[in-house]
């Protein structure tokens, strides 16, 4: 196949991961508005200079949650570019999570070694559509505060990318070590937007063992001390912070089963993506993924003692391990924006299935059959082809069949998502025109469907500073009240003015 025409089909295949992610999985989150940690977001950046949001952001000392200091500059270039504007926030959080599928793809088509150059394209355009089209990690892209997510996701690819092109260079090259530098610069990005970033060291690892047995050399480990020194840095910074953080000291996190129960929660999420399962909560999730996890072992033995693939596959098992590795830790049940990598990771494997598959279909047909008849020879011959064709279209319409369901979840994951946290919208819409009307010194919220936290940013984004917000139950409500005091109490999901009282 000439290249022109294998990039014009990578292109094509670009443009349908695109329509497929913006048109047809994610066709509503555009025209919805923010979201729970959303306006706390926005309201840390509203008022500071691009100075002050950066002194604020890279200041070791005064974080107190996580060290994202990149996430902060993103958001702060968004509310001065869009302001108020929900849909272009989703508009670019769809932008990121479709490079990351299309950046997904390009490195199964690199990781593909295939005599033939259509199982690549097979496996780019397979990966880059498991990854925009999977439901389990929706909340990664229909949530404005997890943009930190797509965006590790980002230079975690994009370090993957340089770091694939460093191992397919001479091993004593200087352009080996231009690329193993690059690589260490964007993964020093994507530790500064997102915790869950120091898995690229060991990624980094995993790619380097993979291009050497691709070339069959020995691995060159020395370019990992680059990106060691840097991770190490991060961990110094990262363990300052977390001795500050309040779900570390009210033991968020911990050692106990669930080190072992929330990794294979994780992948039952992914394997069974059912209806109403997207939180977590339903006791059979760690049995589903301790079945995937001894199916995925079944097939590692079977290729071992076949001597065909084992090696990839065990890659492959070890690089899901280690995207599954953040989650491990919680005390609760992970959320969905966490399965983000361990998509990607499942996604690239299901990729060099597909192109696997494709290979067999195209390679040449049959093999000669016992005996010396030439009619069982011919028999052979145009039965093989057959086969093969039946195989190719019934894994052409399963694959239909699965693309429609995951759909059909994703949009009604995203539906349920957004009318969950519809009341924060609301509430923001309802205080801005009674703000707008009258300058209240205290607003009361009576025992509203959001977090009291929320409340307080929604307030303050809407009626500003001055104005004081409080979150009570019915009881307190006469024990509260002062002059100039707006009190609201939702009603059906909806808030509504319960008293006024006057000024003095």
């Amino acid at each position: 196949m000439p290249v022109a025409q294998r990039y014009a089909l990578l292109l094509i295949a670009t443009a349908v991961v695109a329509v497929m992610t913006v048109s047809v999985a994610y066709p509503a989150v555009p025209d919805r508005a923010f979201a729970a940690d959303d306006f706390q977001w926005v309201l840390n950046v509203r008022d500071r200079s691009l100075s002050a949001v950066a002194a604020r952001a890279f200041n070791v000392s005064a974080s107190s949650h996580f060290y994202r200091p990149l996430v902060w500059l993103l958001l702060w270039s968004e509310w001065r570019l869009f302001g108020f504007d929900a849909h272009a926030f989703h508009m670019l959080s769809l932008a990121l999570h479709t490079l990351n599928a299309v950046l997904a793809g390009a490195l199964a088509y690199r990781l593909i070694k295939a005599p033939s150059p259509l199982p690549p394209i097979v496996g780019f355009t397979g990966t880059a559509l498991f990854v925009a089209l999977h439901p389990a990690p929706f909340e990664a892209v229909v949530w404005v505060s997890a943009q930190s997510e797509l965006l590790a996701a980002l230079w975690l690819l994009l370090a993957a990318h340089c770091w694939w092109s460093a191992g397919e260079s001479n091993q004593r090259s200087v352009h080996r070590w231009g690329w193993c530098i690059a690589a260490t610069a964007v993964l020093a990005l994507a530790l500064l937007t997102k915790e869950s970033a120091i898995i690229g060291l060991p990624l980094f690892a995993l790619l380097e063992w993979q291009a050497a047995r691709a070339a069959q050399q020995r691995p060159e480990w020395r370019p990992l001390i680059l990106p060691l020194l840097v991770t190490g840095a991060y961990l110094v910074v990262a363990l300052d912070v977390a001795a500050r953080n309040a779900l570390v000291r009210e033991r968020g996190y911990g050692f106990g089963v669930q080190v072992v129960l929330n990794p294979l929660r994780s992948l039952g999420l992914i394997a069974v993506p059912l209806p109403g399962v997207e939180y977590g909560r339903e006791a059979w999730l760690p049995l589903a993924g301790a079945c995937v996890a001894l199916a995925w072992a079944g097939a590692l033995f079977v290729c071992w003692r076949l001597w065909k693939g084992a090696a990839s596959l065990l890659i492959g098992f070890l690089a899901l391990i280690l995207t599954l590795a953040p989650t491990a830790p919680f005390t609760s049940a992970p959320d969905s924006r966490y399965l983000y990598l361990p998509v990607m990771v499942i996604a690239l494997l299901a990729g060099a299935g597909a192109s696997m598959l494709v290979e067999w279909i195209i390679s040449p047909g049959g093999t000669r059959s016992a005996g010396n008849s030439v009619e069982r020879h011919i028999l052979s011959r145009s039965r093989i082809p057959f086969l093969r064709l039946f195989v190719g279209a019934t894994a052409i319409a399963i694959v239909a069949l699965i693309s429609m369901l995951a759909v059909s979840e994703t949009r009604g994951r995203e539906v349920r998502f957004a009318t969950g946290t519809r009341p924060g919208e609301e509430l923001r819409l309802f205080t801005a025109a009674r703000c707008a009307k009258a300058d209240f010194d205290r607003i009361l919220v009576v025992e509203p469907p959001i977090a009291a936290p929320h409340v307080e940013a929604i307030i303050h984004l809407s009626c500003g500073v001055r104005t004081h917000p409080m979150v009570i139950g019915m009881g307190d409500v006469e024990r509260e009240l002062r002059p100039n005091t707006l009190v609201v109490a939702f009603s059906g999901g909806f808030p509504r003015e319960l008293i006024r009282t006057p000024s003095e």
